[in-house]
């Protein structure tokens, strides 16, 4: 995709979200989640302001929905999950997803091996919750900045 062509898909999704013409956005970009992360009752996210009709959460603002990908992904290596392989099959678990597709998709986004360890420290998180967020959306409209920014919120 040429620069051109995504600075005339990023104006695109701006002025969808301004003009409120939502019903032709991605759910993850509609509910303000651009993880698609499913509503679980024992989760009270900051910014949570219900779920959709398919049971996903519907945030505030997409900072919120950011924040939440960092936070649970900071959950998986609490518990061991660590490498990108092991985090992306518990994002997107195999019954209920092409996980081999959606890991090639997010090694050939940030130029990993499935064995990668994210890190929180080096920015590696930015990346990975980018490749998760064009992965979810097919698109990502946000930047660099913004991400870094809502993820220093978890």
């Amino acid at each position: 995709m040429t620069k051109t062509q995504k600075i005339l898909i990023a104006i695109g999704v701006v002025m969808v979200l301004s003009y409120g013409a939502t019903k032709f956005m991605p759910r993850g970009l509609r509910n303000k989640n651009p993880g698609n992360i499913r509503h679980n009752p024992a989760n009270d996210w900051n910014g949570m302001v219900g779920q959709d009709e398919g049971g996903f959460v519907v945030f505030s603002g997409a900072h919120f929905g950011i924040r939440a990908i960092g936070k649970i992904i900071d959950s998986y290596q609490r518990r061991g999950v660590w490498m990108l392989r092991d985090v992306i099959e518990e994002w997107a678990p195999p019954e209920e997803n092409q996980s081999d597709a959606y890991l090639s998709h997010v090694m050939f986004l940030t130029g990993w091996q499935a064995a990668q360890v994210p890190q929180r420290t080096e920015g590696d998180y930015v990346a990975l919750v980018k490749a998760i967020i064009k992965h979810e959306n097919g698109i990502n409209p946000f930047t660099d900045q913004f991400i870094t920014d809502a993820l220093a919120m978890a």
